[in-house]
């Protein structure tokens, strides 16, 4: 061993708890978890709604990544809906560095400086049989306040590690890192040496398997107390199943088979759960795409378009002279319905033409529409084979999203409503002026008929201009209305939007 080291090693083997602790104080107990990136995320999110959900664990949970690039705020969203705590690595390191740049050497610097006291640590990739928070209570934990889980391989006693850490060589059972639980209120020394070894990971990975016997060395380094599980692991060439102190399955890591995004799942009989994380995974994907997509810098005016599109149910995209169909654009910028290899995510940005609704397949601009009369959006898809596009609110009979929110509304009902609800509280003959404008302008926009009983509700004597449009059409269906002959009924103030009257 290098003088450096051993000094290194010393120092921080005399490390005790810090008075309060880094971060502003650790107390309590929690679940800690390293996730970044699609495949990882496709796993903690199992993980986590598993624990929250099937198993009712009620224990805080902290989810902690390398910097904004790995975690996209539609997957921020999804796990803060579960009471998840996310930890950006990056910002802690700038206040407690350390020489660590991977998920495996992130573990123990992500325990050591959670802020919990007691740190349950789970892979991503766990699937628990039962709720873990009752390991807190076990005897093997009040005793050594330590507990860790073998693996299915010992660590031979003529490994080079002993000899690099200046330590007698030993044949022993390996640790398996993909749990363990640690108060470090007792065991801060041989955690901040188990870092150490991570932060070195260039020499110490290359004579042990990754991370997972850097806690073993770190333990045995500092004499420090700790209990291991006495059953091995069940074992399957993709599965590991962990036992607790009675010999019975409780941690299911999915070491080989981590839960996949967009393959098949491997499924390992008697598997628990299994049922409950496929299910798990499909909402997963009926909300996500499986991307990692940030839109670009916004103004405030598209951000509320983006909120008002979100509201909308019944968009209908139609590619000129090619397909039709409906269009489902989710919060996070994810697209549902309508889901395709060119249309993957969505934006709105405000350019000095006006609003421009963006549909992107994750790495370019695929269609470029803008915000025209109505709720219709007119452009083009701009990828092959190219063609005329257009975006219309609230067809075939469905909800266009001004329920609720008529100061939304733009053009020419924008209009009308304002100005009615004027002329119905202060002139009577302004009032049936008001209510043939509408009726014409129902009969040009069939579907808009929902969003128009809406706005019924902005007051009273609005209420009744929408109820006596409507009862014209009570006994009949609204017979569609050539837009030419509404324009020249209504007058100059409407415009046919862009890309014709169709």
């Amino acid at each position: 061993m290098s003088d450096d080291l051993n000094a290194e090693l010393q120092g921080r083997l005399a490390l005790a708890f810090p008075e309060g602790g880094p971060n502003g104080g650790m107390a309590g107990r929690g679940i800690v978890t390293c996730a970044g990136g699609v495949r990882l995320f496709t796993c903690a999110y199992v993980l986590v709604r598993i624990l929250r959900e099937t198993l009712a664990c009620r224990l805080p949970i902290q989810l902690w990544h390398f910097g904004g690039e790995e975690i996209s705020p539609l997957m921020r969203a999804l796990l803060l809906r579960h009471e998840v705590e996310l930890v950006d690595a990056t910002a802690v390191l700038e206040a407690f560095p350390a020489d660590i740049r991977d998920g495996w050497q992130l573990k123990a610097y992500a325990v050591a400086h959670s802020r919990f006291a007691e740190v349950l640590f789970l892979d991503a990739d766990q699937t628990p049989v039962r709720d873990p928070e009752f390991l807190f209570e076990t005897p093997q934990y009040r005793r050594a306040r330590a507990l860790f889980w073998p693996d299915i391989v010992d660590l031979a006693a003529d490994n080079p590690i002993w000899t690099w850490v200046g330590l007698a060589g030993e044949t022993c059972r390996s640790w398996e890192s993909g749990q363990f639980l640690v108060d470090k209120r007792e065991h801060w020394a041989p955690l901040q040496v188990a870092l150490l070894l991570n932060e070195r990971a260039e020499a110490v990975y290359g004579m042990l398997y990754g991370d997972k016997d850097t806690f073993l060395i770190a333990w045995r380094l500092a004499g420090a107390a700790v209990e291991v599980a006495p059953h091995r692991p069940f074992t399957d060439h993709r599965v590991l199943v962990q036992r607790d102190f009675e010999g019975g399955p409780l941690f299911q890591h999915r070491t080989n088979s981590k839960w996949s995004y967009h393959s098949t799942q491997y499924q390992l009989d008697g598997f628990v759960h299994m049922e409950a994380c496929l299910g798990f995974l499909e909402a997963l994907r009926a909300v996500w795409n499986g991307r990692l997509f940030f839109p670009p810098d916004r103004t405030l005016a598209a951000r509320r378009e983006e909120e008002r599109l979100e509201r909308v149910r019944g968009l209908r995209l139609i590619l000129v002279a090619d397909d039709e169909l409906e269009l489902e654009l989710l919060e996070g910028h994810q697209i549902g319905g309508g889901r395709s290899v060119d249309r993957q995510n969505w934006y709105v940005v405000e350019t000095v033409q006006g609003l421009k609704l963006i549909l992107h397949d994750g790495d370019q601009v695929t269609y470029r529409l803008a915000a025209g009369q109505l709720g219709a959006w007119r452009g083009a898809r701009l990828v092959s084979p190219a063609n005329e596009a257009r975006i219309d609110e609230g067809l075939a009979g469905h909800e266009p999203s001004h329920a609720g929110d008529a100061g939304q509304l733009g053009g020419l009902l924008h209009a009308l409503v304002d100005a009615g609800g004027y002329w119905a509280r202060n002139a009577p003959q302004s009032r049936e002026r008001l209510i043939s404008a509408l009726r014409l302008f129902l009969q040009a926009e069939p579907g808009l008929r929902v969003g128009l009983q809406a706005l019924g509700e902005r007051s009273a004597d609005l209420r009744a201009v929408v109820d006596e449009v409507l009862g014209a059409f009570a006994a009949e269906q609204i017979r569609p209305l050539d837009k030419a002959v509404a324009i020249g009924v209504l007058g100059a103030g409407y415009r046919i939007p862009e890309g014709g009257g169709s």
